[in-house]
Parts: C-alpha cells; sequence; structure tokens
C-alpha cells in the first residue's frame, strides 16, 4: 500500500522500507507527554507515522525526525510537508550517532530495530530496518540517553524479552522505567508488543494492559480506545 490514509493526515511510503505498522501506531497513541515537553526526537522515523501522531496530539511540540534512508527520509519529508502540522515537524537525513550531543530533546521516541542477531531480512534496506547486532541496539539506547533531556522522557515500543532487557541497561544509566504497557494480538496471544517510558526523575511506576483483537479477529474495544480515534474509518 503505497498511502495509508488516518483521519488528519496520509502517509506516503512508497519509498520507505517499512510501511506503517501496528507497532508505529501503538507507540504514537501511547505516549504521553508533559505540557512542558517543547522538543521531541523521532529516532529511525521511516515515513513520519509516529511523528505525525504526536504533532495531531500535541500542537505545541516541536518534532524531528531522524532517518539515515534515503527513501525514508524523502517519504517523512513529503508526509511532512503535506501535512496541516507542517510548521511542527521536520524531517532529517542522518544517524542518531551523528547528531550533534549537545542537540537535546524533551522526548525521544522510537520503534527501533529489534531482531538482535537474527537472519536477515531478504531485502537489504529492510534488513537494516528490522535487523540489527546487539551492540548496534544498545549504542543506540546509550545515543538516545545522552541526547534526552535529564528531565526528559525516551519511550520505545518492543517485544516483551528485549523490553526487559532494555529495563536492565536503561536501568544502569539512571533511567527508570516508569510506564509500561503491555499489548496482547488477543485475549489467547499475550504479550505482543511493550510500550515503555524511562525517566531518570523517579516517579511512580504504571503499568496497563491493552487488547489489540478479541477472539473473532475485529479490533477490540482497548485499541479503538486508545487509536480508533486516528484512522480514518470507523473500526
Amino acid at each position: 500500500m503505497a498511502v495509508f490514509a488516518f483521519k488528519d493526515f496520509r502517509v506516503r511510503q512508497e519509498n520507505s522500507p517499512l510501511k506503517v505498522s501496528t507497532d508505529a501506531i501503538l507507540l504514537g497513541a501511547s505516549v504521553q507527554l508533559p505540557s512542558t515537553t517543547l522538543k521531541v526526537l523521532d529516532v529511525g522515523t521511516g515515513s513520519g507515522v509516529i511523528a505525525l501522531l504526536l504533532a495531531s496530539r500535541y500542537e505545541n511540540a516541536q518534532i524531528t525526525g531522524i532517518d539515515p534512508d534515503l527513501g525514508a527520509f524523502t517519504d517523512a519529508q513529503f508526509n511532512f510537508l503535506q501535512s496541516k502540522f507542517a510548521q511542527q515537524l521536520n524531517a532529517v537525513q542522518t544517524a542518531l550517532e551523528d547528531l550533534p550531543k549537545d542537540n537535546t530533546y524533551d522526548a525521544i521516541v522510537s520503534n527501533p530495530p529489534y531482531f538482535l542477531d537474527s537472519f536477515a531480512a531478504q531485502e537489504a534496506t529492510a534488513q537494516v530496518a528490522k535487523h540489527c547486532s546487539r551492540q548496534v541496539f544498545f549504542n543506540l539506547l546509550q545515543d538516545m540517553c545522552l541526547r534526552c533531556n535529564d528531565a526528559g522522557q525516551i519511550w520505545l515500543v518492543l517485544p516483551p524479552k528485549l523490553a526487559q532487557e532494555t529495563q536492565l541497561y536503561l536501568q544502569s544509566m539512571g533511567w527508570k522505567c516508569t510506564q509500561e504497557i503491555h499489548f496482547h494480538a488477543n485475549p489467547r496471544k499475550l504479550d505482543k508488543r511493550w510500550v515503555v517510558c524511562f525517566e531518570k526523575n523517579i516517579r511512580k511506576s504504571t503499568k496497563a494492559d491493552y487488547f489489540i483483537r478479541d477472539l473473532e479477529g475485529r479490533y477490540h474495544a482497548d485499541y479503538l480506545q486508545l487509536a480508533g480515534v486516528f484512522h480514518d474509518r470507523k473500526l
């Protein structure tokens, strides 16, 4: 599908290695930013869907989407400029490690590569977007910490096992998991993805559970309440 339509914007994705996914929608719909959050960085923005979802929810946020892939950057830049949120959005073709370390943000969000040291994808571009080594993944986390303000947040969507490893790793660097959302494919297929938030300023941690679909394959009331409003048609 070359174009994915949402209620408030359209996402061209013909050049991006990865297309609009449930993971991206779950993250974009789940992030809870404080009112003081002004600068947001979307790492591995792809076609820009997460950045667009956040712009539609937080009118005061200035969001930069970065991606080293030319196709992803091309689609994200086009989608940002064509949207009614264009003044809030900026696309940059770069890897996180190449951003100046004095460029810090109030929040960092990412749907990162999470197939670690696994079989390569069939196409090279998809391989880079989906797969990476463990060392590359944890270097990415370290770079996020360096570029997030001490009072800021880091939001990620990950498979459960890797989310738990990430919690331990970031805890060793002074970042506590303050929000943990478990998304279940349906009542019989639990723990499909976790959305997790990390902060340095420790506060009470919260956990929540959401179902994406019911046993008949329809979107669950949980998903409809969380993300249904962003779709361009009734689900």
